[in-house]
């Protein structure tokens, strides 16, 4: 890696993640529907495991809530490794947030 001691400008560093992200919730939003629906009911069953494990129920609308929490997070995750993993390829490099 030859060029691992070369400075990054971070504002082009910043323009490029957030380009790489938009494509990531792009592909998600439109190309990826079963990953999507993979993320739907990891969140499902994580919301099941919350309530088994606080012992406590939870109302409906606290169940959707905590679902949709854990699916928008899961959809962010993917989003910033899917621009990570196409910056790392891009430029050769590591990237540490």
């Amino acid at each position: 890696m030859q060029n691992a001691d070369r400075p990054v400008n971070s504002n082009n560093f910043e323009d490029i993640l957030k380009e790489y992200l938009k494509q990531g919730k792009e592909r998600l939003d439109k190309e990826l529907i079963g990953t999507r629906e993979a993320i739907k009911m990891v969140a499902s069953d994580k919301t099941r495991e919350f309530i088994k494990i606080a012992d406590k129920g939870l109302a409906r609308e606290e169940r959707e809530f905590l679902s949709q929490l854990i699916v928008s997070s899961m959809h962010q995750s993917f989003c910033y490794g899917y621009g990570i993993g196409k910056m790392e390829g891009v430029n050769g490099r590591r990237v540490m947030l």
